[in-house]
């Protein structure tokens, strides 16, 4: 499993138990997966999706959480992702 933090100017966000996490890179939408290698994105305009692994919503792939960001970075390294608006 991956663990994602996004961290704006007014917070920080921590995702714990995450499938996977979407990202809008300038080279076009990126997705990370467990045990992804290592890497530094810089992101675009658009929507990070970062997707929970919910017993609940198992049918439907888990539980998404949507953050639309107007740029930034996200480095990821050992299943964590990091995310700076």
């Amino acid at each position: 499993m991956i663990t994602c933090s996004i961290t704006s100017p007014d917070k920080t966000t921590l995702y714990e138990k995450v499938v996977s996490v979407t990202l809008p890179a300038f080279l076009g939408q990126m997705q990370i997966l467990p045990e992804h290698a290592e890497a530094f994105v810089l992101l675009k305009e658009g929507d990070v999706i970062v997707r929970q692994l919910d017993k609940s919503k198992e049918k439907e792939g888990g539980k998404e959480n949507v953050t639309h960001v107007t740029g930034g970075e996200c480095y990821v390294k050992d299943d964590k992702v990091t995310i700076i608006l």
